[in-house]
């Protein structure tokens, strides 16, 4: 199966809650799931990427980590949180000129 990538550098296919769960934040907007534990009714960097900036993902832009990537998932530890960022920005920097 190809790899899907959200904006922010998640491999949708990769996330145990795809595709039965979510189809990727493309499909859903950008409202994910552990947005009911924010409050939010937009995933902040995908607002930013996708519907603010027009971008493919944030791999194209300058500002690149941005401080919305210090915000932690919710629903996981700080070491996985850490473990998401750092393969977030990897992703991304391999992506960037696509």
């Amino acid at each position: 199966m190809e790899k899907k990538m959200s904006c922010c550098g998640t491999i949708c296919s990769d996330c145990e809650y795809y595709p039965a769960d979510c189809p990727g934040c493309r499909e859903i907007k950008g409202k994910v799931f552990w947005l009911e534990y924010t409050g939010d009714s937009c995933c902040d960097i995908y607002e930013c990427c996708i519907n603010k900036r027009k971008y493919e993902h944030c791999g194209k832009c300058g500002d690149l980590p941005c401080r919305r990537y210090e915000r932690d998932d919710p629903t996981k530890t700080k070491e996985e949180n850490e473990a998401d960022h750092f393969m977030q920005i990897e992703n991304l920097k391999k992506y960037k000129e696509e």
